[in-house]
């Protein structure tokens, strides 16, 4: 008999019983069974959270996903992409501020810099540009990436025998494949929102283009570029950066998940600590793909019109190096690893509150 805090667990054959133990005035205890589980083991596993058998950091209990299942983690994955994103944004725009600076050949400004030019520029409303299509767009991009990385481990569990690592990574690549479609339009709005400053009677240049809201930055950009920019430009280094991202991603917090420090910090302090470092392991190596990326999707293409040529990937790249070598490969770190602990936090809280609310005693 093993007990913990009042609680008591029997095993006797293969049946485990737990009840509590009420204690009479005089001291007796009374102790009241309640039937659990039946198993072939003397000790079987401990149930854990949901969001540690989603990533793939214990024993799955179905290897089958219903329609109520289904739709659990989509909306579950929905709600903790809006919160994460909204309560991080503004960590998001110092980034993309650095980056566009990294590319201009411009001297970097120091993060504390950065915030009185955009407080300065734009006021409180200059950290949150873009952030309304940013929290639906990642409400659906969430909801595609927990969805997709879901069945994707199911499917694996059904018919290899991999091992549990390689399994959480396939399916993390899966995962960012296929967002990768949904992420790079959002990205392109927001990052075409968080670029520009307010315009101000001292500017001269004719290609700066002011958006005033999200919808009109997606009116602009398809009426004066196309749909094809809309949807498509910037997918292939998208594609490039989310494989490796959520591979690591879903590797990181599986691991996480399945350590004895999960189980020290407890049910709802672990997905917070979890997630923030599982944000880290996803942006440190990936960084200066994204730096390449935010630069390719703040260029313009004028449609019908005559466009200077842009330059490519490579092209970028190289331009980056010449201007600030290899550290400027990581310019705007800062913020985007402390956006990254704060989303990621919340992201999977509240993807665990969700789906333990929705789909308890799974």
């Amino acid at each position: 008999m093993k007990t913990r805090c009042g609680l008591v667990l029997l095993s006797v054959g293969s049946c485990e019983t737990r009840g509590r133990i009420n204690r009479s005035k005089k001291g007796h205890a009374r102790y009241h069974p309640r039937v659990l589980t039946t198993t072939t083991t003397a000790s079987p596993p401990t149930r854990l959270p949901a969001i540690i058998n989603i990533r793939g950091g214990g024993d799955r209990s179905s290897t089958e996903l219903s329609m109520a299942s289904s739709v659990a983690s989509i909306l579950a994955g929905s709600l903790a992409g809006a919160v994460g994103v909204g309560i991080s944004y503004p960590f998001d725009t110092l980034s993309t501020k650095a980056q566009v600076d990294a590319e201009k050949g411009a001297s970097q400004l120091s993060t504390v810099t950065n915030i009185r030019r955009i407080w300065s520029e734009s006021g409180f409303e200059g950290f949150f540009q873009g952030v309304s299509v940013t929290m639906l767009g990642q409400a659906l991009i969430k909801a595609v990436l927990f969805y997709t990385n879901e069945v994707s481990r199911i499917w694996l569990d059904k018919n290899t025998a991999m091992s549990a690592v390689v399994k959480m990574t396939l399916a993390g690549i899966m995962a960012g494949l296929i967002s990768s479609f949904v992420v790079s339009p959002i990205e392109l709005l927001k990052i075409r929102m968080q670029a520009q400053g307010k315009k101000s009677a001292e500017k001269k240049d004719d290609d700066a283009v002011e958006y005033n809201n999200e919808l009109d930055c997606a009116q602009q950009i398809v009426n004066e570029e196309g749909w094809r920019i809309l949807l498509t430009h910037g997918l292939w280094i998208t594609i490039i950066r989310e494989i490796p991202s959520f591979a690591f991603y879903f590797v990181a917090y599986g691991l996480l998940s399945g350590s004895s420090i999960a189980a020290y910090l407890g049910p709802h302090l672990a997905p917070l600590v979890n997630g923030a470092l599982a944000g880290w392991a996803m942006w440190i190596p990936t960084y200066p793909i994204d730096i390449v990326k935010t630069i390719r999707q703040n260029q313009q293409h004028r449609k019908g019109g005559t466009n200077r040529q842009q330059p490519n990937l490579r092209q970028i790249t190289a331009k980056i190096y010449r201007n600030g070598g290899a550290r400027a490969f990581f310019d705007g770190l800062e913020p985007k690893l402390a956006r990254a602990a704060v989303k990621h936090a919340f992201t999977f809280w509240m993807y665990e509150v969700v789906i333990n609310f929705i789909r308890p005693g799974k």
